[in-house]
């Protein structure tokens, strides 16, 4: 018995051939550069007229970087003394936290309006980043959280005008800070984090001396995730005041400014 040759075998088998072939010649695209983008700034808070020194996290910030401020007039020049990667945070991906970072040093001058009038842009040959948020406070003004303060007993002592800078860099740290208050006062804490670009979601609870709940806010109204306390003052004695996170992420970007007033 003879068998025939089947012609259109023998073409699919050779355009197995060519399309293994294609397939081998052909490279991966190459991944196209994309424009910087800004995840936060550590330490939070910069004061006029004296040397600020600043770490900027991202993505995409060491190709040829250019850092500059928006909302002045006048902006100072903004010096870059070290770039690289970024020590990577538990918990975080760098979408969210970056994975570069740009150490910075400035001098805002003297003039410079109080509040977060003032951003930092990034650019490089590929784009430029949208606006990170600054809060620009007078000198002596922004004070840092005294450890160890995770308890009534350890709560600092802290008075109403100052601009406390702290962090929660576990799941279980808690920051209390004691105040001696006069009645009549009204007391306003509020919370600067997410607004400032850092990935803490805070929660403010004001005790009495005794250790009562008197007031708890999580989110103010029109401040994102951020918190806002208001309370009206009815008897003179000490009060303290808790930030907590609440959810299940913390570490060093987990940074917050807290502003606290007590008016008569």
């Amino acid at each position: 018995m003879r068998f025939r040759s089947i012609p259109f075998l023998g073409f699919a088998v050779s355009s197995l051939f060519l399309l293994a072939a294609s397939a081998e010649d052909k490279k991966p695209e190459e991944k196209k550069p994309e424009p910087p983008k800004l995840a936060g700034v550590l330490p939070l808070g910069v004061e006029t007229g004296s040397p600020q020194k600043l770490t900027l996290r991202g993505q995409n910030l060491t190709n040829l970087p250019v850092v500059k401020f928006t909302g002045l007039a006048n902006p100072p020049e903004i010096k870059i003394t070290g770039s690289g990667e970024a020590k990577k945070i538990d918990g975080f991906d760098a979408n969210r936290v970056g994975d570069q970072r740009l150490e910075l040093e400035f001098t805002l001058p003297a003039e410079t309006p109080a509040g977060t009038n003032v951003a930092l842009v990034v650019t490089t040959p590929v784009g430029e980043s949208k606006p990170l948020p600054l809060f620009v406070a007078p000198p002596g003004q922004i004070v840092g959280e005294l450890e160890p303060n995770n308890g009534f007993r350890d709560a600092a002592v802290q008075r109403p005008g100052r601009i406390i800078r702290g962090a929660l860099e576990a799941v279980t740290d808690v920051d209390v800070f004691r105040f001696g208050l006069k009645a009549g006062q009204s007391f306003r804490a509020e919370v600067l984090a997410e607004r400032l670009g850092t990935t803490l979601d805070a929660s403010l609870t004001l005790y009495d001396d005794k250790g009562r709940i008197l007031k708890t806010n999580d989110d103010g109204p029109g401040l994102g995730r951020d918190s806002l306390l208001e309370f009206k003052v009815s008897a003179e004695g000490d009060y303290l005041l808790a930030i907590t996170g609440v959810t299940e992420k913390a570490g060093p970007t987990s940074a917050y400014l807290l502003t606290v007033t007590a008016l008569p």
